[in-house]
C-alpha cells in the first residue's frame, strides 16, 4: 500500500505542475476520459503507453486505438480528441517533449 501512496503522491505532483492549456494537459485529459479496454488490444495500459513513447509520431493512430478499444467512442472522447488540435503531429509532439523538459516538480 505504501508504494501505491508514493506513486499517487508523485502522480498528483506531476499533474499539479502541468499548465492546463498545454499539449501535455490535453493529452492527459484524453487519457482520463478514454474508456480503455486492455482485453480488446491485448495490452495493459502501461504497455499501450510505452508504445506511444517509443513511436510518438504515431499519436493519431494510438489515440484511435485507445478510444475505440471499448468498441464505442463517447462524446467526451471526441471532445478531448478535438481539443488536441492535431494538425501537425510532429509539432504537437515536439511541444509536448519541451513541456515535459520544462516541468518543475
Amino acid at each position: 500500500m505504501e508504494v501505491n501512496k508514493n506513486t499517487l503522491a508523485q502522480t498528483m505532483a506531476f499533474l499539479l505542475s502541468i499548465p492546463p492549456e498545454s499539449n501535455l494537459a490535453k493529452l492527459l485529459k484524453l487519457c482520463l476520459v478514454a474508456r480503455y479496454n486492455p482485453e480488446s488490444l491485448g495490452k495493459t495500459p502501461l504497455e499501450k503507453t510505452y508504445e506511444l513513447i517509443r513511436h510518438p509520431f504515431d499519436l493519431p493512430y494510438w489515440i484511435q486505438e485507445v478510444i475505440q478499444s471499448d468498441e464505442k467512442i463517447t462524446p467526451e472522447e471526441w471532445q478531448a480528441f478535438g481539443e488536441l488540435n492535431l494538425k501537425q503531429t510532429q509539432d504537437f509532439i515536439n511541444t509536448l517533449w519541451q513541456e515535459l523538459d520544462d516541468l518543475r516538480l
